[in-house]
């Protein structure tokens, strides 16, 4: 198999953390992009994904784009059940955490982060205050679902960590970063989860080489 990652991707780093759970490094070949730098922008990788975007993983003569479908593929290719239950109901609870992280929590948390971590590192101007604030409201509406969710779980669907964690997890380091402005603190079930989601061995070998790594 072939994996097409950047380091500067939370969307990138889940999947990643897959191939680390699964014990998948030995049969994957990992490609890394700069992303700032261009090196994406060919024909050859524009064939392979029309969207010029990572991660794509190539599996013989398929080719498969977007971060959620892909840690699906590869958890079903290897039979990992409880990571990703299969049953109708668990696979359907699945699919909601993952669609809700895209559309929602992780869309307001990136707000955020984007202005308070991103654009400070990569010197692209000041922060824009009016959008943190915006960020944050939208944030505080969805965590507050996440952490009533959480409370008496260890995980986002019970007792076992799946692939619902990694996708809804997948901005830990950034909500976590010291400037990233997100407030945490107001829901401790969920800030309780995003660190233990950065102790798990396949999470932590993934973890972010600068702290101010930023979203794609």
């Amino acid at each position: 198999m072939e994996l097409y990652v950047t380091d500067l991707s939370p969307n990138s780093r889940r999947v990643l953390a897959v191939i680390h759970h699964l014990g998948l490094e030995g049969e994957t070949d990992i490609r890394k992009f700069n992303i700032m730098t261009g090196e994406h922008q060919t024909d050859a990788f524009r064939a392979i994904n029309p969207n010029v975007k990572v991660p794509v993983l190539v599996d013989g003569d398929f080719r498969l784009w977007e971060a959620n479908p892909i840690m699906i593929y590869l958890s079903d290719r290897q039979g990992a059940e409880t990571f990703c239950p299969s049953g109708k109901r668990d696979r359907i609870e699945v699919l909601r955490w993952q669609s809700w992280e895209v559309q929602h929590f992780n869309r307001a948390l990136g707000d955020i982060v984007w202005e308070t971590v991103a654009k400070p590192a990569f010197g692209m101007g000041a922060p824009d205050a009016e959008k943190i604030e915006t960020g944050q409201q939208n944030f505080r509406r969805f965590a507050a679902v996440l952490d009533d969710h959480l409370n008496g779980r260890d995980y986002v669907l019970g007792n076992d960590v799946t692939v619902a964690d990694f996708a809804v997890g997948s901005h830990s380091a950034l909500a976590l970063h010291p400037q990233s402005q997100v407030p945490l603190p107001e829901f401790p079930n969920v800030q309780t989860w995003l660190h233990r989601l950065e102790g798990l061995p396949a999470w932590a070998k993934t973890a972010p080489q600068a702290p101010a790594d930023a979203a794609e």
